[in-house]
């Protein structure tokens, strides 16, 4: 029976995985190689080190990813998207919702994973913790496609709310890079240390404290994208180490690379967020 649960879940992952990335060749096909500025210069779709991270992970873990669609993305172009038709509109919500259904049943797999792990009812490699990171910042990612498909408005509360649950996301990021990196990498060390022992609690405690006002939405705004960029730094500077063979970590080359890409997508989420205020959204 355990290994028939075992069997059953990879399957399912696997046509996930299947699904997701044929739906990201279709939205390159449809797109006809142009994406949102804002994508390529926050580094959304892939980054500077997704290839060569992909290509590292192969190796190392006898793995066939689809590095054709990061082939293919490297050559995306920033396109003008400003005046879109009803058709097309209609075609990327179209992508949006499916893109919202497979983040839906990956949830829900997580969950049943996370469950039957905390039951020692099933083995994985990784811990309990890893999947509720995944669920969350998938369920992040959900409400935001949500939104986008219902459009729904921004509001205060939201907002708010939004910025603290990807604080929590990000500042879990740094844990888990904390405790896979090379014991050695005190460089990288010691100012991990600091953001998870001191700076993000001091973030969190604010966003938990502070009355809600448009001065104090946008303190608690800029100093998150002040932190996120550190992070982003931070992280940018472990993956050149990592692929120049002068750092290591307990896992995969290409979960570092997502990791960055998480906090490379909050940051444009703080940045739009630093727009709607400046518009007078919260008056």
């Amino acid at each position: 029976m355990f290994l028939f649960r075992t069997i059953i879940l990879r399957s399912k992952f696997a046509a996930l995985a299947t699904r997701a990335q044929d739906l990201g060749r279709e939205l390159i096909t449809y797109l006809n190689g142009e994406v949102p500025r804002v994508a390529i210069e926050y580094q959304i779709y892939f980054t500077d080190y997704t290839l060569g991270c992909e290509k590292l992970t192969e190796k190392l873990f006898n793995l066939n990813l689809a590095t054709d669609i990061t082939m293919d993305q490297l050559n995306l172009k920033a396109g003008d998207f400003t005046n879109a038709t009803a058709e097309t509109i209609a075609d990327i919500e179209r992508l949006n919702e499916e893109a919202l259904n497979i983040a839906t049943e990956f949830i829900s797999d997580a969950e049943e994973i996370k469950d039957k792990l905390l039951a020692n009812e099933l083995f994985s490699y990784s811990y309990p913790t890893l999947y509720d990171f995944m669920i969350r910042t998938t369920e992040l990612y959900a409400n935001e496609l949500t939104r986008l498909n219902q459009k729904l408005a921004k509001d205060p509360i939201y907002t708010i709310d939004s910025e603290y649950n990807y604080n929590i996301t990000i500042n879990e990021i740094v844990s888990f890079l904390r405790g896979l990196i090379d014991t050695d990498a005190t460089k990288y060390i010691e100012p991990l240390d600091q953001i998870l022992n001191e700076d993000y609690p001091a973030l969190l405690n604010a966003y938990n404290t502070l009355p809600l006002s448009p001065e104090n939405q946008q303190t608690l705004t800029n100093n998150s994208i002040e932190l996120t960029r550190r992070i982003r730094l931070l992280i940018a500077d472990m993956l050149k180490d990592l692929l120049a063979a002068n750092l290591y970590f307990i896992i995969e080359a290409l979960a570092i690379d997502n990791f960055y890409r998480n906090v490379n997508y909050f940051l444009y989420i703080l940045t739009i967020n630093t727009n709607f205020q400046e518009n007078n959204a919260f008056r």
